[in-house]
């Protein structure tokens, strides 16, 4: 995010920095609202369509952050039925871990649906990385956003899902919290993309706004309406007639 924004600025500067004497309050105005420049050359039609395109951006935008922060909810719910940090430390051990004991009592861990017994495939790799999960487990209290990202995607917690089958080493309710995150991580991604497409809505825009500085410019009797028109102009027939010709101005 922050370096797409930085290229924006980037080219803003460039195409101010460009201008030389030119009139700046026109390209300040497109890098600002997209069309706003172009308006205020007197190029309307172009500026509507520039307001049209801003507008999808900002409600595809409202419309995907909303899907996402709904899938969010979902899956924050999903895993608090679902998955119990002294279900999971009940796997490798017989007694609360002592590292537990800064966020949960003793009474939480009696409160808890726990397993009958500690099962091997837990117990080895407890002691084949000791202190590993103390230092990369992620409490609820502390850290909210790394302890739903991590429950399920390391494999190290799928101990802690309420329907971890232990023979099989499978949990079904973790892969549909997983669906459900990568839901929401998708509509997060789909709600950038239109901020992506907004920045480049301005390039665009300033590009724009420039190219018609630069012909207002050199030509300040152009007609800015973008409309189609009827031009009569003399010929070099004797008689004095006339021609007619349809143009748009660009």
């Amino acid at each position: 995010m922050m370096r797409r924004m930085a290229l924006g600025v980037l080219l803003i500067s460039f195409a101010v920095g460009s201008c030389g004497a030119m009139e700046l309050k026109p390209l300040l105005y497109s890098a600002l609202i997209p069309g706003l420049g172009e308006w205020s050359l007197g190029y309307k039609k172009r500026a509507v369509g520039h307001w049209v395109v801003e507008a999808g951006c900002w409600a595809g935008n409202f419309y995907y952050r909303e899907q996402g922060f709904d899938a969010r909810h979902r899956y924050e719910a999903f895993a608090r039925e679902h998955w119990d940090s002294m279900h999971w430390a009940s796997s490798w051990s017989d007694e609360m871990p002592v590292w537990l004991e800064e966020w949960f009592t003793e009474q939480d861990w009696n409160d808890a649906v726990k397993y009958a017994e500690p099962f091997q495939i837990a117990m080895e790799f407890e002691a084949d990385h000791p202190g590993y999960l103390e230092s990369h487990y992620a409490a609820f209290q502390d850290d909210s956003q790394h302890y739903y990202e991590n429950i399920g995607k390391y494999n190290w917690y799928r101990w802690g899902w309420d329907d971890y089958d232990v023979d099989a080493d499978y949990s079904v309710n973790r892969y549909r919290y997983t669906d459900l995150r990568n839901e929401s991580n998708d509509n997060f991604n789909r709600a950038h993309k239109f901020i992506t497409l907004m920045i480049v809505a301005r390039v665009v825009s300033l590009a724009d706004t420039f190219i018609l500085l630069h012909r207002l410019e050199s030509n300040p009797d152009l007609d800015a309406s973008g409309d189609w028109h009827l031009d009569f102009e003399p010929t070099n027939i004797v008689d004095g007639g006339f021609r007619v010709a349809l143009t748009r101005s660009w």
